[in-house]
């Protein structure tokens, strides 16, 4: 087992007029995700809040580092470090899915570090094996539409491809399992070879989804704070049906679905998202 924490790459907001003596805000993005794809919400929560605001890469995501050791529990061992290096004694942390289950597991193991938490659709318990199976899918058709992306495209018809080529060729029992995905959610960078690669690890990320027993110990423990959990209400992972087993371990949790948005609710609905989330992070 590899204990040394990861250094992660992040991106700082500052709110325009100068931030607070307050805690800072810390957004964790999803498994095949990067900082990039919170978009403009973390430069809005600044500016509502009067908080810095930092976006964070996860291990093997983007501009952290990439290793071989690859848990969702070492990911929160990366978040204190990240936090003590920083000199951050306690934050607000909003997490999205992989993001989510850091965000829940760092409260629930220190909930002294954590003012709040916002939980974008993901539950406390663990993912399961049929759902593993269905995000496989996704990654091994992700694959192979980037082996076939056409050498010399622009980024953008690049991702067109790809999501065009993953939604073709889906299983049809898998279609309603697999959250849509829009083009602009794709995040993808150039090789030294001029091709296209995505902004994370590929292997050690379908190592970890294939040993779900090794991707993280069950949750223990009671997070008494303030806790909002946001879920589409068209998402695979049914996150509302869960809300006695949440309040389980999140007491005062709140819970908000969202209409018209799957798994990924911030680029589904990001305006009713990021309305949804100030209102939680500017309420006393």
């Amino acid at each position: 087992m590899e204990s040394s924490p990861a250094q992660l790459a992040f991106n700082v907001f500052t709110p325009e007029g100068g931030a607070e003596n307050k805690s800072p805000v810390i957004f964790m993005h999803g498994v095949t995700a990067s900082k990039e794809n919170w978009y403009d919400i973390p430069q809005k929560t600044a500016n509502a809040t009067k908080r810095i605001v930092y976006a964070l890469d996860a291990r093997n995501h983007g501009d952290s580092e990439w290793r071989d050791y690859f848990t969702f529990d070492c990911n929160v061992d990366d978040l204190f470090h990240f936090m003590d290096s920083n000199y951050v004694k306690k934050a607000i942390l909003v997490g999205h899915s992989m993001g989510g289950i850091i965000g829940i597991k760092a409260a629930l193991r220190q909930p002294e570090r954590v003012e709040k938490l916002v939980v974008e659709d993901m539950y406390v318990k663990r993912v399961t094996r049929a759902m593993c199976d269905s995000i496989l899918v996704y990654l091994k058709l992700a694959n192979e539409a980037l082996d076939k992306v056409p050498p010399s495209v622009s980024e953008e018809t690049a991702k067109k491809f790809i999501v065009q080529y993953i939604y073709k060729n889906l299983p049809p029992e898998l279609e309603n399992k697999v959250s849509k995905r829009k083009w602009t959610d794709i995040e993808l960078k150039k090789t030294a070879d001029g091709r296209y690669t995505y902004r994370y690890n590929a292997g050690p990320v379908e190592k970890l989804i294939k040993n779900i027993d090794d991707m993280y110990a069950e949750n223990t423990g009671l997070y008494k704070g303030a806790a909002l959990f946001i879920y589409g209400k068209l998402s695979p992972y049914l996150v509302g049906e869960e809300a006695n087993h949440i309040k389980e371990f999140f007491p005062n949790a709140e819970m908000h679905g969202i209409y018209n948005a799957s798994h990924r609710v911030h680029t589904d609905s990001p305006q009713e998202f990021t309305e949804t989330l100030l209102k939680f992070l500017l309420k006393e």
